[in-house]
């Protein structure tokens, strides 16, 4: 099967195992991540890319002078994203007639240090990605880029706070919404979009990336999501299988380890995270109802 289709088929993200399960070989996996149909999320994780490869793109970029830019550039980058891109490239505003079959053009004049050299296209820099992301992608997916982009270091949470300190213009809004919402804490996909599902609900974590700690301070493990008053911890179970039996005894006893020490713990899956929300939504506030006095909800960012 082709890896593309399969990945479809399996919401947008899957592992190796996972698609070798739906007759994907290792050679197809490979000859589509080549041709940037599929990209590597991480090691033995694997999301959608561009829906045919990168050609498509050359051929716009050199018949239009154009840039690739938004979630097409987002790919080139590298970046982590949970949707199937779109072919999109920019070129400046005087272009009114820059037209390519199957491929979404934006007219917006670029500064020079808006745009690098990836794989010998004209891409928008990591920061107007994101930005441009930020202006034109549904919410979740948007931050889901603005953290990749920190993750590896491409750009700083202080980066984006200046860059729209004064934007204005359509989208600007949308943008500081998404920035707002960012976090370089977070260490994956699903991290990023369990965090904004609970914060659209009214469920801020109180702290990303909590240490727990024992009895005599000793460090017991990092946490994705903790509520200290309420001892509630919320962890994203990442696509990644216990690769042996000792990893997976040290998951339980980890577990074991917030029990003994006074936390409750809530796991979510990618399934539960992408296709039910509201069950994902109600069990953490059942857990937080559980403490003394009313939740204090925020309205979404």
């Amino acid at each position: 099967m082709d890896a593309a289709v399969a990945l479809r088929e399996l919401g947008g993200c899957a592992t190796r195992r996972a698609l070798r399960r739906r007759g994907v070989s290792g050679r197809q996996l490979s000859k589509a991540v080549a041709q940037r149909r599929v990209i590597r999320l991480r090691r033995g994780v694997y999301g959608l890319g561009l829906p045919e490869g990168v050609p498509v793109l050359r051929a716009a970029v050199v018949s239009l002078d154009a840039v690739v830019s938004h979630d097409s550039a987002a790919v080139l980058w590298g970046l982590e994203i949970v949707h199937e891109p779109r072919y999109r490239v920019t070129v400046p505003r005087d272009h009114s007639r820059a037209r390519h079959e199957g491929v979404s053009v934006t007219r917006v004049d670029l500064d020079p240090d808006e745009t690098r050299v990836i794989d010998g296209l004209r891409v928008t820099s990591a920061l107007r990605t994101v930005l441009d992301c930020a202006r034109v992608l549904p919410l979740e997916d948007a931050v889901v880029v603005a953290d990749s982009a920190m993750r590896r270091g491409l750009l700083t949470l202080d980066e984006l706070h200046s860059a729209v300190a004064g934007l204005r213009g359509p989208g600007a809004g949308r943008i500081r919404r998404v920035v707002r919402l960012a976090d370089p804490r977070c260490g994956s996909v699903l991290e990023s979009l369990l965090r904004v599902l609970l914060i659209l609900n009214g469920l801020p974590p109180e702290c990303t990336q909590h240490p727990v700690r024992d009895e005599r301070g000793g460090l017991v493990a990092w946490v994705d999501f903790a509520w200290t008053r309420a001892r509630l911890i919320v962890e994203a179970d990442g696509f990644e299988f216990h690769s042996n039996r000792a990893d997976y005894r040290k998951d339980r006893r980890r577990a074991n380890a917030f029990c003994r020490l006074g936390w409750r713990l809530l796991r979510f899956t990618w399934e539960d995270v992408r296709f039910d929300p509201d069950y994902v939504v109600a069990a953490v506030r059942h857990e937080l109802q559980k403490t003394a006095g009313p939740i204090r909800t925020q309205s979404a960012a």
